[in-house]
C-alpha cells in the first residue's frame, strides 16, 4: 500500500482550510488543559467548520490520548470529519504512535503543542 500521508507545518497559514476562530478555540482548549493531552474533531457542516471536543479516556492522559469508540462513531455518523485533533504538552512533533494511528484510520490529524504554541498537521491524500 502506498504511503498517502504527509507531514506539513502550519507555520505558513495561507494553505490552511481551518479558520482562525477554530484554531483559537483549539489553542484555548489545549492551554486550559495544559496538564494533559486533549482531543477532538474539526468537522464540516452546512454552515461552516466546527470544533467538537471529546474526552480523553486514556488512563495516562498526560502522555497519551484515547477517544472512546462510542464518541468517535457518534461524530463520524453525524458529521463530515476533516481533522482529528489532539494536543501535546511539550513534544512539538507527532509521535510514532500518532503516525501509526493516522495511517491506520486514514484521517487528517491536527496537533497543537502547548509549550511551543505551534500547530502541525498530517494529511492523507
Amino acid at each position: 500500500m502506498a504511503d498517502l500521508c504527509h507531514l506539513e507545518d502550519f507555520l505558513l497559514l495561507s494553505h490552511m482550510i481551518i479558520n482562525d476562530k477554530i484554531l483559537d478555540e483549539i489553542k484555548n482548549y489545549s492551554v486550559a488543559n495544559c496538564h494533559k493531552e486533549v482531543c477532538g474533531f474539526v468537522v464540516l457542516e452546512k454552515d461552516g467548520l466546527f470544533f467538537i471536543k471529546t474526552e480523553n479516556k486514556h488512563p495516562d492522559e498526560r502522555n497519551f490520548f484515547l477517544v472512546s469508540p462510542k464518541d468517535y462513531l457518534n461524530i463520524k455518523n453525524n458529521h463530515k470529519i476533516l481533522y482529528f485533533f489532539h494536543s501535546h504538552i511539550d513534544n512539538a512533533f507527532f509521535s510514532e504512535l500518532d503516525i501509526l494511528q493516522q495511517k491506520y484510520h486514514n484521517m487528517n490529524m491536527l496537533l497543537y503543542n502547548v509549550k511551543s504554541e505551534e500547530f502541525k498537521e498530517m494529511k492523507c491524500k
